[in-house]
């Protein structure tokens, strides 16, 4: 069954300058499709789908999103959720402050007993030094070292 294509109140020029404009592969995607419809190139989606190198329900679900939000609902792009993080936001913020203190931490064992002592949270190793050194990009605050005959 085909569907109807929606009317596309953009004109032509409008949507070439539009396209120009776009950065991003998805917005440059889904403006082309609305061109190639408005401009009689092509006439239903799977011509569409087929030009750009989608999926004749990719289109729809555009051409869905434009009839029902226009072109701003048309260029939002969709995020997945994610995981939910183990430590709170008030929790990495105490943290944060615990590794500016001058005594610090010297290794990323004592990072995780302090969250298991302080938060009562057990966190694996490999977690901890991915938040701390990937993510945050902080430094454990450990002696460089010196050689023993070296004066002071």
């Amino acid at each position: 069954m085909n569907k109807k294509v929606p009317e596309i109140t953009e004109s032509v020029e409008a949507l070439k300058s539009l396209l120009r404009d776009a950065k991003k592969k998805h917005e440059i995607q889904r403006l082309n499709a609305l061109y190639l419809l408005k401009s009689g190139v092509v006439k239903n989606r799977t011509q569409v789908a087929d030009l750009l190198g989608v999926h004749r329900l990719s289109v729809g679900t555009w051409l869905r999103a434009y009839e029902t939000g226009g072109l701003e609902k048309l260029l939002q792009r969709g995020s997945a959720p994610g995981a939910t993080p183990i430590l709170t936001e008030a929790q990495q913020e105490r943290l944060r402050e615990a590794l500016k203190n001058p005594q610090g931490f010297s290794s990323y064992g004592q990072i995780v007993e302090f969250i298991d002592k302080t938060f009562h949270i057990k966190m694996n190793y490999k977690t901890v030094y991915a938040m701390v050194h990937d993510k945050w990009g902080a430094k454990l605050k450990v002696p460089r070292p010196s050689h023993e005959k070296k004066t002071p």
